[in-house]
């Protein structure tokens, strides 16, 4: 679409597509919500570090008493390294030293001092509550629905700032088209008035049509003077998206054209699906009302936990009859039960899970039926916009040959001068409603890709590597 803007020597020329990734570039906010979204993607690590190993350690020195009444002192040491898998199930790993060196003893067959050592090794299978480890699982599933949740969110402002884009960037090049059409308009009426004014050197030409054309020249050149302080106002406003000198000059292409595609609404559809951040936010709450709902459920359950340990007891030590050293494998299995009677609270919230899914649900549901009628109302634009370039094309072709007819017949003073400024002013604005139309399709057409997702495909989004900031000392924060 050619609309032939005048650029000057230090203007810099670009399209909407580069616009907008000045502004990304720029824009504070987009760069947060890229930081957002990393610090989302943070939680699975966290979740990640329940199936670590833990350890727990103890060491004391104590003075007591025996049962018999004996003052004793007791030196003990002891430690456990335990894992909770990825079944639920939880690894232990113990072992524990007592020395005891008692003052008295209440028999010559017990050792004084004493040395016991306990080595055992547990583990601990959920049956019921905690089987397959749900705070785990479903605590990944939370954690990936955030990150889901927290991209829509970036992707919602990113389309916002799009959109914002768009309507500055065409209302721009509108302004343009307004002023080309008005210096068009001034160039047809000087041409005019230097027509009258050799007819009135000649005496042929009247004075009203002299002031009629002045008249005609000092407004038009009034409007574009109007028009030219919309342009620095609209030219600041882009300025400052992309954080450029607020007055830096932009030309805007003579070409800025686009193609769509708007021939399968089935395809369209899915596409605007697939990438509407406000869908994608609605199946992060759809999610994390599923995983809560999955947590409330295993809360319900009994405690009910197959424990099985294998160890070694040794105990050395000084008696009345020689030394000792005794040492003993051990093991078992068992079953523990645990229940809780009062359910209530937890019910409350299993119930609560399951509304926010159906409110989810319901949101979902209108989305998507929002979609569509915005989709097929941009179509028919769309379509509207075409058939309406048609019509206006054929309106200027002819008001072009009613003013060239009107300008024969006026050399040879067969018509008034004001029809002829009538007629050059109604070709200018059968001219602008053409070019108006083509900049509104234009950006119904920009309006189509943003809804796809398309209009990304060739803008360097933020990463959030980049934002990490560094102290003086050179550590990251």
């Amino acid at each position: 679409m050619s609309i032939g803007f005048v650029a000057t020597a230090s203007a810099e020329e670009m399209t909407l597509v580069q616009v907008l990734q000045r502004v990304v570039d720029h824009y504070p906010s987009l760069k947060t919500a890229a930081i957002q979204v990393e610090r989302a993607r943070q939680t699975s690590k966290t979740i990640d570090s329940q199936l670590g190993w833990q350890l727990a350690a103890q060491a004391g020195v104590q003075r007591d008493s025996t049962l018999f009444g004996t003052p004793t002192d007791v030196i003990d040491v002891g430690g456990r390294l335990s894992r909770t898998l990825e079944s639920g199930s939880i690894l232990s790993f113990e072992a524990s030293a007592r020395r005891e060196d008692s003052e008295g003893v209440f028999s010559p067959v017990i050792p004084n001092p004493s040395t016991t050592t306990n080595v055992d090794i547990t583990y601990r299978k959920p049956l019921a509550k905690g089987s397959d480890n749900p705070l785990y699982t479903e605590g990944l599933a939370a954690a990936k629905a955030e990150v889901a949740a927290s991209r829509a969110e970036s992707e919602t402002l990113y389309d916002q700032i799009a959109s914002q884009v768009i309507d500055l960037y065409i209302s721009a090049a509108t302004i343009k088209a307004r002023m080309h059409n008005k210096e068009r308009a001034i160039t047809r009426a000087k041409r005019l008035q230097n027509f009258i004014n050799d007819r009135a050197s000649l005496g042929i030409s009247e004075d009203k049509d002299i002031l009629q054309v002045n008249a005609q020249i000092s407004s038009l050149q009034a409007e574009l003077g109007a028009l030219q302080t919309l342009w620095q106002k609209q030219l600041i406003s882009l300025n400052r998206l992309m954080g450029r000198e607020w007055s830096a000059d932009l030309v805007i292409p003579q070409s800025i054209w686009l193609t769509a595609s708007t021939s399968d609404f089935n395809t369209l559809f899915q596409a605007v699906k697939d990438h509407s951040p406000e869908i994608h936010s609605v199946d992060a709450r759809i999610e994390l009302a599923d995983s809560a709902i999955r947590v409330r459920r295993d809360e319900r359950e009994d405690n009910v936990d197959l424990v099985l340990f294998v160890g070694n007891r040794t105990q050395d030590g000084d008696t009345g009859f020689g030394d000792i050293d005794e040492s003993e494998v051990v093991g078992g299995i068992r079953l523990e039960f645990k229940q809780s009677v009062d359910k209530i609270g937890v019910d409350a919230e299993l119930y609560q899970a399951q509304l926010d899914r159906s409110a989810a649900l319901q949101d979902k549901r209108q989305l998507i039926e929002d979609l569509q009628y915005e989709l097929s109302s941009l179509l028919a634009e769309i379509e509207a916009n075409k058939d309406a370039i048609k019509a206006y094309k054929l309106s200027v072709s002819n008001e072009k040959k009613k003013l060239d007819d009107a300008v024969k017949r006026y050399r040879t003073g067969r018509t008034e001068t004001d029809l002829l400024i009538r007629f050059e002013d109604e070709l200018s604005q059968a001219e602008f409603a053409l070019e108006l139309q083509r900049l509104e399709l234009v950006r119904r057409q920009y309006n189509l890709k943003l809804l796809q997702g398309k209009l990304w495909d060739t803008i360097n989004l933020p990463v959030y590597n980049n934002f990490v900031t560094k102290t003086p000392n050179g550590s990251q924060q």
